[in-house]
């Protein structure tokens, strides 16, 4: 069965995001492969507006630039990363994003695709989206 199959028979009814990317992480990629249909609530885009894109549409001037040179670090290094992302609606409402990336990673450690689970945070009454970062694994 093919990943994204897999991928889809897993996420499509959970209610928290789903998002699968090829393992390109040079410019123009990575591209987006699946995403299950909470995060087409959670972002207002639809499957078929973001498949093919790069996970980069979902940022904007509040997206730590910082926080995502640490992401695509660990998943050029294999791994798992968790970081909290200030990213952006098809309306251009900006909301605060929990991510944990999974790598999946060849025998000889390439990237293969990456598969992140992402939720909605609330914000804190009177403060605006800001952006934390923290690695596990």
């Amino acid at each position: 069965m093919p990943l994204r199959d897999l991928i889809s028979a897993l996420a499509d009814d959970l209610d928290i995001g789903v998002v699968l990317t090829d393992g390109q992480l040079a410019p123009p990629g990575p591209h987006i492969l699946y995403v299950n249909t909470t995060f087409e609530r959670m972002t207002g885009f639809d499957r078929a507006e973001i498949l093919g894109k790069n996970p980069r549409i979902f940022q904007g001037a509040g997206t730590s630039l910082a926080a995502r040179k640490r992401l695509a670090r660990a998943l050029r290094n294999g791994e798992r990363h968790t970081t909290t992302l200030v990213n952006y609606r098809k309306t251009g409402e900006a909301y605060l994003c929990a991510i944990d990336v999974f790598p999946i990673v060849a025998p000889d450690g390439a990237l293969i695709s990456a598969v992140a689970l992402e939720r909605e945070v609330e914000r804190k009454p009177g403060r605006r989206p800001t952006a934390r970062t923290g690695k596990s694994g």
